[in-house]
């Protein structure tokens, strides 16, 4: 399985976790259960961020192809940050 198809599979994991907070927060407000709730929020506002890195991450991959395919030797490189 090549990074790519890695990729859409995360992408698709995240996507049913996103669908299925935002019924758990309907649900959670239906019975008033608003504390429950707001957290429930905060995971799908988590969710939402990292299904944006990923998609990032995706056009990345793609741009990689493409330029592959031109004719243009490109790879995707591991970023390492050093804390001080």
């Amino acid at each position: 399985m090549d990074a790519l198809e890695k990729l859409n599979q995360q992408i698709n994991r995240e996507q049913a976790c996103i669908e299925d907070l935002m019924t758990e927060i309907k649900i959670h407000v239906q019975k008033g259960q608003i504390n429950t709730a707001i957290q429930r929020e905060r995971d799908l506002h988590n969710s939402l961020k990292q299904l944006e890195k990923l998609h990032e991450r995706k056009r990345l991959w793609i741009t990689v192809e493409v330029l592959n395919k031109r004719g243009i030797l490109a790879e995707v490189v591991n970023k390492v940050v050093e804390m001080a």
